[in-house]
């Protein structure tokens, strides 16, 4: 007869499921991942279902980069560092992120995030001209607003 596996043996997590944890980490942060593993009906090794923290300790336990390091990787800048090439500060910043001038992606769950380098005609300053007709992404604004209707 077979020996019993160990306890720990019985609650690894399925490779599967680690492969696509490491997958979702380019686009997702953990709660969505969490979210996203729950609807497909997956579990955890200790048959759980997902959260957050699971998620964050199978990312920590098999090696997997974190979603901070992938985008950094990719040539993201923080808010500070996207302040010093604009010449605005940290918080402007975040406004302009909310109003379609710069590209954000949320690296955690408190939507902290990364900013994609505004290239070569990068938006600037103009005093007493409106956001909205600043804007350099104009496809973030076309999508902003139709995540944003609803019919009644």
């Amino acid at each position: 007869m077979p020996l019993p596996l160990t306890a720990w043996q019985q609650r690894i997590t399925n490779t599967e499921v680690v492969k696509e944890i490491g997958r979702l980490l380019d686009d997702h942060t953990y709660l969505q991942i969490a979210s996203i593993l729950n609807d497909r009906g997956l579990r955890s090794g200790e048959n759980n279902s997902f959260t957050s923290q699971i998620v964050a300790r199978i990312r920590s336990r098999y090696g997997l980069m974190s979603r901070y390091d992938r985008l950094r990787r990719a040539g993201m800048l923080t808010a500070d560092e996207m302040a010093a090439i604009l010449g605005i500060t940290p918080q402007s910043v975040k406004i302009w992120n909310r109003h379609g001038l710069l590209r954000g992606h949320a690296h955690n769950d408190k939507n902290d995030r990364l900013y994609e380098h505004p290239g070569n005609t990068p938006p600037r300053k103009a005093q007493g001209v409106k956001l909205s007709q600043q804007c350099l992404v104009n496809e973030v604004i076309a999508q902003r607003n139709k995540e944003v209707q609803c019919e009644e």
